[in-house]
């Protein structure tokens, strides 16, 4: 038997170590491979959803287009705003579904359903007055949730001018639960010029009993007195505010927030204006459903007007490659608050 001296016991202990690192070595190379390409092949099928989720926000867009067209000018029934909406979406389907093709793609747009509503608007230019004449006055009332959303939405006023001043004597925009009393369970907006061309917003928002502020000044861009205030859109010419959006602390004062009324449920709330001879111009929104309207005359000469509409859309949206399927059910509602 061979003696090993204290010198080669050394050697062989450093060539085992060196041994066992080299093959640690090689283990992490196998494993950081591995998970190297898991992580391309994971890419890979993100980059190829890309197209498929670009297409649909194009098809959701026209379609709200379409929708909006459809409400502003096909407004004897719901039976002629049905066939003016499917005929744009077939058309939307060819011109998508031809120019996809020409990339390998496929792409088809279908109709599934849709909810109807009514539209409420002012079309001659005037203070917000009712027929009567009335300041204060309930617009529309009982307005229901579709599920899991807010029951108005595309609610835009095109005001030629608004009064200057302060938010005590302003221009109101309040919105209530139905079985609720004083200021409770309310969001209220008051809309005032403060100087030049500065548009003021401020809102009130009481839920259950504790109030809450927030007020936006926003420089309006169009020339003139003219000023666009998209209030479920929470804008004011396109510039955002707060006071109808989403405040810096991160509380929501979006259209109708705080109002008590849970989504899926069958609550119900009002709309009314208060100092509606302070503010000048058009305005137009659409609720949910047929709710109990109040002053509005279709063959008014003046006030607030109703007609039939449609709240939204859903379309089933299908795309097509070699490597990929995608297919979804898509609800268009254009304007509706994030609430």
């Amino acid at each position: 038997m061979a003696n090993l001296s204290r010198d080669d016991r050394g050697q062989i202990l450093l060539i085992a170590a060196f041994a066992l690192a080299v093959i640690f070595v090689a283990m992490a190379l196998i494993v950081n491979s591995a998970i190297f390409t898991e992580n391309l092949a994971t890419r890979g099928e993100t980059a190829g959803s890309e197209g498929a989720l670009s297409m649909r926000a194009d098809v959701a867009e026209n379609v709200g287009e379409a929708m909006e067209a459809a409400n502003r000018n096909d407004h004897g029934s719901v039976d002629n705003l049905t066939t003016a909406v499917n005929a744009s979406i077939r058309q939307i389907s060819q011109q998508t579904g031809g120019q996809s093709a020409r990339s390998g793609r496929v792409v088809d747009v279908t109709n599934r359903t849709y909810t109807e509503g009514t539209r409420i608007y002012r079309a001659n230019e005037s203070n917000f007055t009712n027929e009567a004449g009335d300041e204060s006055y309930q617009l529309v009332g009982d307005v229901a949730r579709v599920d899991d959303a807010n029951g108005t939405r595309a609610f835009v006023i095109e005001a030629s001018s608004i009064t200057a001043g302060g938010p005590t004597s302003a221009f109101e925009i309040r919105v209530q639960d139905s079985t609720a009393s004083g200021n409770e369970n309310s969001w209220r907006a008051r809309i005032w010029n403060a100087s030049g061309d500065n548009v003021s917003v401020r809102t009130l928002k009481n839920d259950s009993g504790t109030t809450v502020v927030e007020e936006c000044r926003v420089t309006k861009d169009s020339p003139g007195p003219n000023v666009t205030i998209d209030v479920t859109g929470g804008t004011i010419d396109g510039e955002e505010c707060d006071a109808l959006g989403t405040a810096p602390s991160g509380e929501s004062f979006h259209f109708g927030a705080g109002t008590g009324v849970a989504p899926g449920t069958s609550d119900t709330y009002d709309i009314s204006f208060n100092n509606s001879d302070e503010i000048t111009g058009t305005y137009s929104l659409v609720v949910y459903e047929e709710p109990s309207v109040l002053d509005l005359l279709p063959d008014a000469s003046d006030g607030p007007k109703s007609s039939p509409a449609l709240y939204d859309v859903t379309v089933e949206y299908t795309y097509l490659t070699t490597d990929l399927r995608y297919e979804t059910d898509v609800r268009v509602a254009p304007g509706e608050p994030d609430v």
